[in-house]
């Protein structure tokens, strides 16, 4: 297989709401709005993330960010008023997650110092 690209999804109920706050969490605005059910981050690190307006299935996506501080990432969102979980560290390195305004859950997480890959 030959990819060109990679999307993580999730699913939402209100568009604009969603774009909102991803666009606070991700600290820029969407790239591109392709169709009305549809908005998208390209160039996420080596992917992009993208919102899809779907009722049924909104909530239940999971999303995984990886970061290279997450002591950071953890002190920037909650300055932003976004309540992210606390950190759990071990020999995967550190998680935390956060949960948009659907009930998606979106994982922060950050690699082991001698990670690659």
């Amino acid at each position: 297989m030959n990819i060109q690209g990679l999307y993580a999804v999730a699913c939402v109920t209100d568009m604009a709401r969603a774009e909102d706050w991803y666009t606070t969490l991700l600290a820029r605005p969407a790239d591109d709005h392709p169709m009305p059910t549809l908005t998208q981050w390209r160039n996420i690190g080596t992917a992009g993330i993208q919102l899809i307006c779907d009722f049924e299935k909104a909530g239940r996506s999971v999303v995984t960010i990886v970061t290279p501080n997450m002591g950071a990432e953890k002190d920037r969102l909650t300055d932003l008023g976004l309540d992210i979980g606390p950190i759990s560290r071990g020999s995967f390195g550190a998680i935390a997650e956060i949960a948009d305004q659907d009930g998606n859950r979106i994982i922060i997480a950050e690699p082991p110092k001698d990670f690659t890959g």
